[in-house]
């Protein structure tokens, strides 16, 4: 994802800074921010970023986009999951923000968290569609441990218990335009095995036979998927 970044393969980071159009100046906490995709763009205009960030890995990741944006600002971090934060030691924040962070055990109290943290409006994006991975979890699941994939609620789910809580949200869809890519197969057969922690030599085959009948050569010489899927941008008033 860093590499991603950093190449400007990400193309609809550029689409949902333009939706989230958050003022220079505003406070903002971004809730599962990952390597600063948001934080780090959103604290270079002068916002007042915190982030809730349970990944190590990925607070460093945070720090060396920011260096490498050149981004001076401080970037506060709450390093914890967005379900064991507690809504009482919570500050208010101008803007909420969830970027294709809602692997929650429970959906309606991750809801009614941004809704309490937030002073003016909440944003979440989220998927339409089963992305790419979740098909190809969904299509070798059952092969590499013996038991079915449960795939995750998507948008509607979302939009629906909004809409349950009372409030009426806003949604739009748009394409994912996102460029990963591999330089080879081995590389992509790599990367699932350990996102689906399948790394014998028997489930090693099983990936590599799927994703070598389904990747394509990108304009970029790397091998991709064709479709990356559509992406649901859900925001409302406080």
């Amino acid at each position: 994802m860093m590499q991603n970044l950093k190449s400007g393969g990400m193309g609809r980071v550029t689409d949902q800074l333009a939706a989230l159009g958050i003022p220079p100046g505003s406070s903002v906490l971004d809730i599962g921010a990952g390597p600063g995709t948001f934080a780090v763009p959103l604290a270079g205009t002068g916002c007042q970023v915190t982030v809730v960030e349970p990944s190590q890995p990925m607070i460093l990741a945070m720090d060396q986009y920011r260096q490498f944006r050149n981004v001076n600002a401080q970037i506060d971090v709450i390093p914890a999951a967005w379900e064991d934060v507690d809504k009482k030691s919570l500050g208010k924040y101008d803007y909420v923000i969830s970027s294709f962070a809602l692997s929650v055990p429970d959906l309606k109290e991750a809801l009614e968290k941004m809704q309490h943290a937030a002073k003016k409006e909440v944003h979440i994006f989220w998927f339409m569609n089963e992305p790419v991975w979740d098909v190809t979890y969904g299509k070798l699941w059952e092969s590499l441990h013996g038991e079915k994939y449960g795939a995750k609620p998507k948008a509607d789910v979302v939009w629906n218990c909004l809409y349950q809580m009372g409030i009426y949200a806003d949604i739009s869809v748009y394409p994912m335009k996102d460029e990963r890519g591999y330089p080879d197969l081995t590389s992509a057969v790599d990367d699932y095995a350990d996102r689906m922690d399948a790394h014998d030599k028997r489930q090693k085959a099983i990936i590599g036979e799927y994703l070598n009948t389904v990747l394509v050569r990108g304009e970029n010489g790397n091998l991709r998927f064709p479709e990356e899927g559509l992406y649901a941008h859900i925001s409302w008033k406080v």
